[in-house]
């Protein structure tokens, strides 16, 4: 594959990293003013995926620009 399938990649990753980091940031927000034991329940039974699927997206694409290069 070429060098720009690569970029295409770590393109992908960036993007990918930069929702990690404002989705961590929206969740704190939303814990700020939202706390309680209903918020609680509400972000483990909706969301408590959201973020090691984040992180398991960030790794596949490591390992494909790896695999690239």
């Amino acid at each position: 594959m070429s060098t720009r399938s690569r970029n295409d990649l770590v393109g992908a990753k960036g993007r990918v990293q930069n929702a990690l980091n404002n989705w961590r940031e929206s969740v704190a927000c939303v814990t700020d003013r939202w706390n309680d034991a209903t918020s609680t329940k509400f972000l483990r039974d909706h969301f408590s995926d959201t973020e090691p699927q984040l992180q398991r997206i960030l790794l596949a694409l490591q390992e494909a620009a790896d695999l690239v290069r």
